[in-house]
């Protein structure tokens, strides 16, 4: 399971136009990974990200050789040559280059391939042991691999602030790669994002999973589905304190949302247009982190609809995660679509999602889950087998992921167990 995740997409892109006679360089007539870009069809990856408005990697997917590509990690190889992807494994630190696009790190000086990160491995560099790996993950074929996660681990290589789980990628003046750096956030806590491995990483082969959902903002420490890695899971519907944000109104308890007198913010230092969701100043909203009535795990208990030790106002949403409620709820009569939520939980284990023609930031609960095109939060909102990938639930990928229903084990990702109709340990790990 912990093999090559990075799965060739479909060679549908046009040539590369060479001027005549000529063996120079000339730019792809798709758009390459970074630039503007309106549709799908005309990036070079065929991913136009939503939020961005950019040409982006699509998490786990790679191009095959001769494709068009704007850098190295765009490239199976990890080496982008002359605009096109090179059959080659990229070269790895340390070893003799004749110039900078055969590297994995991007940099070729005296000859010799410059690290990109000293401290680890960047991605597509040989590998004996995850612990060598920027990534935490060196996949069956030696070679220090990204797929770990749906972004890029911290200090692994990157292009664009937009595929790094820490938000940022910092690139010197002139360099073609930079390693991904977890955005500084002066009124949020030090929890790790959606997205970063956590607890064992690419090491856990099963069994007890992190207590309290380890270190992870959400406190949800799972696996993830195409690589069996231990990340952090994105929590469903609005964001609770540490995780990324953009705006205010992406936090549980921001501008527009439930409980928005609680006076959250995102956070974002000078010169970053991400942050991080803060605690505000006040109660709890809907859809922050709480401990159950029974379970003590988390110790905020100050939720906004009310004490949760005098009201049941704490409830778990379709991943497992105790979040503060709108109001105490009866799930004998779940609430009907388009009701407005905060979080699954809200919705008695159904889709919070984006509102179809309403607003960027309202949230409903929807019917059943999301189907093959329809939005989600995360992939507990699609239906058994899609994984949510940019907001939008995608293409089967032949395993149920943690938090989808299954009939048996069988039918989830990496072995998990399939407990009472959902995939993995649900149930009072809190």
């Amino acid at each position: 399971m912990m093999g090559t995740m990075r799965q060739l997409l479909p060679v549908c892109f046009l040539l590369l136009l060479v001027a005549c006679g000529s063996k120079a360089p000339t730019a792809p007539t798709c758009t390459v990974t970074g630039t503007a870009c309106t549709t799908d069809e005309e990036c070079c990856t065929a991913n136009c990200d939503d939020v961005t408005g950019i040409c982006a990697r699509v998490p786990g997917q790679c191009l095959a050789e001769d494709e068009p590509c704007g850098a190295g990690p765009d490239c199976c190889s990890f080496s982008c040559v002359d605009f096109q992807c090179s059959g080659d494994q990229c070269t790895s630190d340390g070893q003799s280059c004749d110039d900078d696009e055969e590297c994995c790190g991007g940099l070729c000086s005296n000859g010799t391939c410059t690290p990109l990160n000293p401290s680890c491995r960047s991605s597509g560099n040989t590998c004996t042991t995850n612990a060598e790996c920027c990534s935490h993950l060196c996949n069956d074929d030696g070679v220090c691999d990204n797929a770990v996660s749906f972004c890029v681990q911290a200090g692994d290589a990157c292009a664009l602030d937009a595929e790094c789980c820490g938000g940022t990628c910092a690139i010197s003046p002139g360099a073609p790669l930079g390693t991904c750096q977890v955005v500084p956030a002066g009124g949020a806590t030090g929890c790790a994002s959606a997205g970063e491995v956590c607890g064992s990483g690419a090491d856990y082969s099963g069994g007890a999973l992190p207590t309290c959902g380890g270190e992870c903002c959400s406190r949800a420490c799972f696996p993830y589905g195409p690589s069996g890695a231990l990340i952090c899971q994105p929590p469903s519907g609005c964001k609770p304190t540490g995780e990324l944000c953009t705006a205010s109104e992406d936090c549980c308890g921001g501008p527009g949302q439930p409980d928005s007198a609680s006076g959250v913010t995102c956070q974002k230092e000078p010169g970053f247009t991400v942050g991080r969701c803060d605690n505000g100043n006040s109660c709890s909203p809907a859809g922050a982190i709480c401990r159950l009535q029974s379970i003590s795990c988390n110790a905020n208990a100050n939720c906004c609809a009310g004490n949760v030790l005098q009201f049941n106002t704490c409830a778990q949403d379709n991943l497992g995660i105790p979040r503060c409620l709108q109001a105490e709820r009866d799930c004998t009569m779940p609430p009907p679509a388009g009701t407005p939520c905060a979080t699954a939980a809200d919705c008695c284990g159904l889709p919070c999602v984006p509102t179809p023609g309403g607003g960027e930031f309202d949230l409903a609960c929807g019917a059943s889950c999301s189907q093959m095109g329809q939005v989600c939060t995360t992939s507990a909102d699609c239906c058994s087998g899609l994984p949510c990938t940019g907001g939008v639930c995608g293409a089967p990928q032949g395993c149920a992921e943690y938090g989808q229903t299954c009939t048996t084990g069988a039918d989830c990702c990496n072995a998990q167990p399939c407990n009472n109709g959902v995939c993995g340990v649900i149930i009072g790990i809190f």
